[in-house]
């Protein structure tokens, strides 16, 4: 008997390293924050409008599902530990995520990654993830001078990130970059369109000229109409080039949705009928108060 309590002991001890080991080696991880070529510190200068690529050990944004969730746990916190509106966050590939700062004050922050982050497979990472950096706002304009590479900004329709929103069939969408894009403005808008859930092209996308913002920054306005509802994807090729000759370096791909148009004009007349519903219901509720006096 004592033999067999000895076996099984020995069998449990080992059961359990096993599942260590195995639980240990399905855990996400972070392989890399940087900015540009430069790894994120707390000595590293920031500006305010600089782009944090994100890079994980497997695919965390190929399902919506996950990927709705994971934008959840990203955060931009200042020095009292309080979100910060603002930074964005977009897709750029399976296992890439970039941080868009969008010209927030020069201050102390940090960048949070809460544990529950997972890949498309389950896995979440072993720890919060916290990164500290400063941005120093007057170090660079990145209005194409200097050797910094090109830097995607933000993609948003109106107020709202594009990644994961639902848009109209007929709208548009500002594309910004972190410096000046008119040298090769030609070609950089060649690099820059929709697809559909298929891959292929959108027709009839137009584009605005580059233009400065108020931060020094380059943007493009994106006019699409009558598209019809399902899933598309905004790309922007890696060869997009700054006036200082760098390029974006890697293709970046943002995912939204069309909104049904026959789903919106039955949601409008459904909100009609409810409104009439409502006021008879009131006119109703009004007699019978005063008959009851």
């Amino acid at each position: 008997m004592k033999k067999t309590s000895s076996v099984l002991s020995i069998f449990l001890a080992l059961l359990m390293i096993f599942s260590v080991t195995v639980s240990a080696a399905a855990s996400l991880t972070l392989d890399s924050v940087k900015i540009g070529d430069t790894d994120l510190s707390a000595a590293t200068t920031i500006r305010s409008n600089d782009v944090i690529d994100l890079t994980f050990s497997a695919d965390v944004t190929s399902d919506e599902a996950i990927l709705a969730t994971n934008l959840t746990k990203i955060k931009v916190r200042n020095a009292a530990g309080e979100a910060v509106n603002g930074p964005t966050v977009s897709v750029v590939g399976k296992k890439k995520l970039s941080v868009s700062l969008n010209n927030i004050e020069k201050a102390d922050y940090t960048l949070t990654i809460g544990k529950k982050f997972q890949d498309v497979t389950g896995n979440t990472l072993a720890a919060d993830v916290s990164l500290p950096f400063t941005v120093n706002k007057g170090d660079g304009s990145g209005t194409g001078g200097g050797n910094n590479p090109l830097s995607f900004v933000s993609a948003k329709a109106g107020d709202v990130d594009l990644a994961g929103a639902e848009l109209d069939a007929t709208g548009t969408i500002t594309v910004t970059f972190d410096r000046g894009m008119t040298k090769y403005q030609a070609d950089n808008l060649a690099q820059i369109g929709i697809y559909d859930a298929d891959g292929a092209k959108v027709d009839g996308v137009t584009f605005t000229d580059f233009t400065k913002d108020a931060a020094e920054n380059s943007y493009t306005v994106l006019s699409y109409s009558n598209l019809p509802a399902g899933t598309y994807t905004l790309k922007l090729g890696k060869d997009l080039k700054a006036n200082n000759d760098n390029t974006l370096g890697e293709d970046v791909t943002i995912t939204f949705t069309v909104k049904d148009a026959d789903n919106e004009k039955t949601d409008f007349l459904h909100s009609i009928i409810d409104a009439i519903v409502n006021f008879f219901k009131t006119i109703a509720e009004f007699f019978k108060n005063i008959f009851k006096k």
